[in-house]
């Protein structure tokens, strides 16, 4: 995520996820259009929410992206070995741990 393909493919995985809302929020409230604040507020609210991996999700997509959308061979990171580094560090809990 060092160069501007990654920091590029960063940006539009986060509008993948969440950017998205947060510019149906402004734009909502810049407009006082009620259904853009209402759908913004909340998806925005749902990725805040506890037990939604967000950040994860957002990074792993933004590895994807830079190595195979934009075909970058900087990046050596193994797209499989990262998501069990990010399971092992409970950023996606296990439905059989109570």
């Amino acid at each position: 995520m060092q160069s501007i393909r990654g920091l590029l493919s960063l940006l539009i995985s986060y509008m993948i996820f969440h950017g998205w809302a947060l510019v149906f929020f402004v734009i909502g409230v810049m407009s006082g259009n009620g259904w853009l604040i209402g759908v913004g507020s909340a998806v925005i609210l749902f990725w805040f929410g506890p037990g939604t991996p967000v950040i994860p999700l957002v990074l792993i997509t933004a590895l994807f992206i830079q190595r195979y959308i934009f075909m970058d061979k900087k990046n050596k990171i193994r797209l499989k070995d990262k998501w069990i580094e990010l399971k092992n560090k409970n950023y996606f809990k296990d439905e059989n741990q109570s």
